[in-house]
């Protein structure tokens, strides 16, 4: 332990890309969570100041994704490290709760780098477990593909999210010219409740066509094809039929969005943010301008950005 107080930056993520249901996220470039954590005469792990969230997050430790995350790094020590000092962990909110960027991700995974900091562990990798305990303290559901990605950066993909197997994450290359539009209504959608609404039998066909079309996918960004990849993103059968309808306006703002460009679009994660893939050349402001109007058009306040993969994740800050 050569530090007694750290900062880190955890970044928004998004994940499923339509048909990469809890398999595929990437965290993005812009907002995310600070968590600041410091040794502590106290054993275990404690939660002090928490801002940005009006008031609505959990302040019992056991409940908060930010001190699970660092919880669940303490209790993979081996047995001889367990006389360390508590942690005290005070977190800054700068994503939206139940919006899709991957809030509680962001939370738990600069939890548990933070706590990893302070006791001198470097291989972020060695924090999989730790994250995906974290998360699943916020829906009570187990899946990596938001903390993955904000974990390691980049584009990711998750294998298996069973916490008892042996976790894995697979870097995706990320085409050059590759834009995210994410574009946020004013709305809140929980991820239990977007998770309730998924079937809970699928037909074999079904089935079929979304593994073969999550493999394009992937082989397409392998490949930097963005209107391939966009295609597939579209062609999910399963997940985005299922949720869509617990968005307003969500088929007038995919349609103003395919109108103005985008090449794929999906909900951002759990939503009820909406992901659209774009090149550079393609003007993904005139994507972005689209939703925002014909989201205006029904009723709904909304604000859109244009992203790049954060190619660095979670990582200490001054």
């Amino acid at each position: 332990m050569t530090r007694k107080e750290v900062r880190v930056f955890a970044p928004a993520s998004v994940a499923n890309w339509g048909v990469g249901f809890d398999a595929l996220g990437c965290a993005i470039d812009g907002p995310g969570d600070i968590v600041t954590a410091r040794l502590s005469d106290r054993p275990g792990v404690h939660l002090g100041v928490i801002e940005g969230d009006a008031g609505r997050l959990p302040r019992e430790p056991e409940r908060n994704t930010a001190t699970a995350g660092a919880a669940a790094v303490l209790a993979s020590l081996e047995p001889a490290h367990h006389a360390v000092p508590g942690i005290e962990i005070d977190l800054k909110k700068g994503l939206p709760l139940s919006s899709g960027l991957g809030s509680s991700a962001a939370s738990g995974v600069a939890g548990a780098l933070a706590a990893a900091a302070l006791l001198g562990i470097e291989d972020k990798r060695r924090l999989l477990r730790a994250v995906l305990i974290a998360e699943n303290v916020a829906d009570g559901s187990w899946h990596g593909d938001n903390a993955f990605a904000c974990l390691l950066g980049g584009i990711v993909l998750v294998p298996s999210s069973d916490p008892d197997s042996a976790l894995e994450a697979f870097s995706i290359p990320v085409p050059h010219d590759l834009r995210l539009v994410l574009v946020h209504p004013e709305l809140e959608l929980a991820t239990a409740e977007s998770r309730r609404a998924l079937p809970k039998t699928v037909s074999l066909g079904d089935q079929v066509q979304q593994g073969a079309a999550f493999a394009g996918l992937v082989a397409a960004l392998h490949s930097g094809d963005l209107e391939l990849a966009g295609k597939f993103v579209l062609s999910d059968r399963i997940i985005e039929p299922a949720r869509a309808p617990l968005v307003p306006g969500y088929a007038a703002v995919t349609g103003a969005m395919r109108e103005a460009g985008a090449l794929g679009i999906c909900l951002a994660g759990a939503g009820p943010s909406l992901m659209a893939i774009s090149r550079a050349s393609q003007n993904p402001r005139s994507i972005a301008e689209a939703a925002v109007s014909a989201w205006k058009n029904a009723g709904i306040e909304s604000t859109a950005s244009i992203h790049t993969i954060d190619r660095e994740g979670a990582r200490l800050i001054p």
